[in-house]
């Protein structure tokens, strides 16, 4: 039998950025090194998903200040990805933030698909501390009853940006102290955002489509940050079962 001229279709692997623009962020060249850090990266990163056998890669950004705003108004393919640069000024409202994730994240809205999606990555970065009911919001995401179990299952990793940054909140959004990195200076700052995306992207497209468990946010940052030089092991697996039509639930294979 002659081989098929069919491509083969692959699911959508999605990095979700939430940044903190908030009026901190204009102080010592904070919101400009953000800029340029993510249009070096997605520049990355367009070159990646070019090359992508595995996964077809796409974006979803969001900042937040007083109140937080979608940049993308769904996830974009990031060869159709532009970086559009952003301003500062405002609150720090991340719990905002939280509740945009816990309803978008969602086979009724972002991430609708006929092929699939598999579990998001989710990039938060902020150089300060929370002026809004954030933990109120954290509660509503990770509930084990009525939670988002996107979230639950995500790769998630957080950038402390400067002394100021509240490294404990940062560290209950995405679950442990280890999955945060903490930098005070700019150029270490606009390359971690780099790695984090890069080394996320790449270990997660891989091991999805082979039936693998998603790589955890403490073991990107150990693998970014040489703590880790040993290939990274695998995670626990997931244990939930197929989603049936129209759940949120997350399979236990990609």
């Amino acid at each position: 039998m002659p081989p098929s001229n069919k491509a083969i279709a692959r699911k959508k692997l999605v990095i979700f950025y939430v940044l903190d623009t908030s009026g901190s962020m204009v102080d010592e060249g904070k919101i400009g090194a953000l800029n340029e850090a993510m249009r070096e990266t997605v520049t990355v990163l367009q070159e990646i998903a070019s090359k992508n056998a595995d996964a077809e890669m796409q974006v979803a950004v969001m900042e937040f200040s007083s109140g937080a705003r979608w940049i993308t108004d769904a996830p974009t393919f990031l060869e159709d990805f532009y970086w559009d640069d952003l301003t500062a000024g405002g609150l720090t409202d991340i719990g905002d933030a939280l509740h945009e994730l816990r309803t978008k994240m969602s086979r009724s809205t972002f991430l609708q698909s006929d092929t699939g999606y598999m579990v998001p990555i989710i990039i938060f970065m902020s150089d300060g501390y929370p002026t809004d009911s954030w933990e109120k919001e954290l509660q509503k995401i990770t509930d084990e009853k009525t939670g988002n179990r996107w979230f639950k299952y995500s790769t998630k990793i957080a950038l402390a940006l400067g002394n100021d940054a509240d490294v404990n909140m940062l560290s209950k959004i995405v679950g442990t102290k280890e999955a945060v990195i903490q930098t005070n200076d700019l150029e270490d700052f606009k390359k971690m955002i780099k790695v984090v995306s890069v080394t996320s992207s790449l270990l997660n497209s891989v091991s999805q489509p082979t039936g693998g468990a998603v790589t955890s946010g403490v073991d990107i940052v150990k693998k970014v940050t040489g703590e880790e030089s040993d290939p990274i092991p695998d995670p626990e697996p997931i244990p939930d079962p197929e989603p049936t039509e129209g759940s949120d639930e997350i399979p236990d294979k990609w």
